[in-house]
């Protein structure tokens, strides 16, 4: 789950912060959205596999690809209609929820 923490990298990077506090769940909440937009690169208010494959590849500066595994469980976690893309509706619910291990 490297790439994930990176990723939720996007959203789990933001898990450090005390998740107890309204303030805490804020900042959490802003950095989820700027990552988020950061991510989503055809700006049409949805993140793809395939962005978020090519945000933490970029993010890696190139030297590392994302394993298969580890996005189809970020998938699995953060789409929660099943439609193959994560809204910020799909995020902003689960950025509390711990992020599921792969191995």
């Amino acid at each position: 789950m490297k790439r994930l923490v990176l990723l939720p990298f996007l959203f789990s990077a933001c898990a450090t912060i005390d998740e107890h506090t309204e303030a805490a769940h804020g900042r959490k909440m802003m950095s989820l959205l700027e990552k988020f937009d950061r991510f989503d690169y055809n700006g049409d208010g949805v993140l793809t596999r395939k962005e978020i494959e090519q945000g933490i590849t970029e993010a890696g500066a190139g030297t590392t690809k994302p394993d298969p595994e580890e996005l189809d469980a970020m998938m699995k976690h953060y789409d929660t209609n099943k439609d193959g893309k994560i809204t910020r509706w799909e995020a902003e619910r689960v950025i509390d929820l711990p992020v599921p291990d792969v191995h």
